[in-house]
C-alpha cells in the first residue's frame, strides 16, 4: 500500500535514508572498538529504521487513502476522486488489497454515472477464499447493472449474492447481515425496474440505518423512481428534493435535476 501514494513513499524512503545515515555515523564512531561492535550496532539501527519506515509509510498510505475516499463519500465529488484514485489500484500489492481498491474506484465511476467503467473495474475475479470481497463484488455489480437500467444483467449477481450470504450465515453472521441489507435494497431496485411491487417501507427503514451518503442517495433514487412509476406525486416531490439538495456532484443529483 505504501507504493500507491506519493506521500507514503516519500515518508518511507526518508526514514530509510536517515537510518542509513545514522548507521554510517555509528560505524565510524565505533570504529576503534572490535569489528563486531559497530557491525551489530549499525545492523540494529538499519532494522529499527526499516520497521519505523514501514510503520510511517503505512500510516501515511492509510491517511491518503482515507483522504481520497473523502472526496467521494463526504464531498460527493466523484470526478475529483477518480482523478486522484484512478492509478492507485495498479500500484497496490496483494490480491485482496488490489481487489478492494478496484471496488473503491468502481464506486467512484458509478457515482459519476459511468456504470460501464465501474463494471469493467470488477471484471477480474476477487480472491476465491475471501468471502467479504466476494460479497462486495457481487453486491456492487448488481448495483451497477441496475444503475445502468439493466436488470437482466443484474439478476445473476443477485443470485450470486444470495449464495455468498448463505455461505457465511453461520461463521460470519455480521457479514451476512450487511450483505443481506444490500441484497434487499438491490431486490427492491430490481422490482422497480421490472414492474413488480416495491416494499417502500423497507427502503425507508434502510435509509434511516444507512451510514454512507452514497447508500442513502441510492435508496432515495429507488424511492423516487417507484413514486414516479406509481404516480405518487407527494412522494416523488419529497425524494427528488432530497436528491437535489444532498446529491452533491453525483449522478443522483443530475438524474433528479432532469426529472420533470
Amino acid at each position: 500500500m505504501i507504493q500507491a501514494f506519493q506521500k507514503s513513499k516519500i515518508g518511507f524512503y526518508m526514514v530509510i535514508g536517515i537510518s542509513v545515515l545514522i548507521a554510517v555515523v555509528i560505524w565510524f564512531r565505533d570504529k576503534d572498538y572490535p569489528f563486531f561492535v559497530p557491525l551489530i550496532a549499525s545492523c540494529l539501527m538499519l532494522v529499527i529504521g526499516y520497521v519505523s519506515a514501514r510503520l510511517l509509510g503505512n500510516i501515511l498510505a492509510a491517511s491518503e487513502n482515507t483522504r481520497y475516499l473523502g472526496y467521494l463519500h463526504m464531498e460527493l465529488d466523484p470526478k475529483k476522486f477518480i482523478s486522484c484514485y484512478q492509478d492507485v489500484p495498479g500500484r497496490m500489492k496483494g490480491e485482496s488489497t488490489v481487489a478492494v481498491s478496484r471496488s473503491y474506484l468502481a464506486d467512484g465511476y458509478a457515482a459519476n454515472g459511468e456504470y460501464d467503467k465501474a463494471i469493467a473495474q470488477l471484471s477480474q475475479e476477487p480472491p476465491a477464499d475471501n468471502l467479504p470481497v466476494q460479497g462486495l463484488y457481487a453486491a456492487n455489480l448488481a448495483s451497477y447493472h441496475l444503475g445502468n437500467m439493466d436488470p437482466e444483467s443484474a439478476a445473476p449477481w443477485l443470485q450470486r449474492l444470495e449464495q455468498i450470504i448463505d455461505a457465511c450465515r453461520v461463521d460470519k453472521a455480521d457479514l451476512s447481515r450487511n450483505l443481506t441489507e444490500m441484497l434487499q435494497l438491490h431486490r427492491q431496485h430490481f422490482n422497480c425496474l421490472t414492474g413488480k411491487a416495491v416494499d417502500t417501507d423497507s427502503l425507508e427503514s434502510a435509509f434511516s440505518r444507512a451510514q454512507y451518503n452514497l447508500r442513502r442517495l441510492e435508496i432515495k433514487k429507488v424511492l423516487a423512481m417507484t413514486a414516479i412509476r406509481d404516480k405518487d406525486d407527494s412522494a416523488k416531490k419529497e425524494h427528488l428534493s432530497y436528491l437535489r439538495k444532498n446529491g452533491g456532484l453525483t449522478v443522483y443529483k443530475r438524474w433528479a435535476d432532469n426529472v420533470q
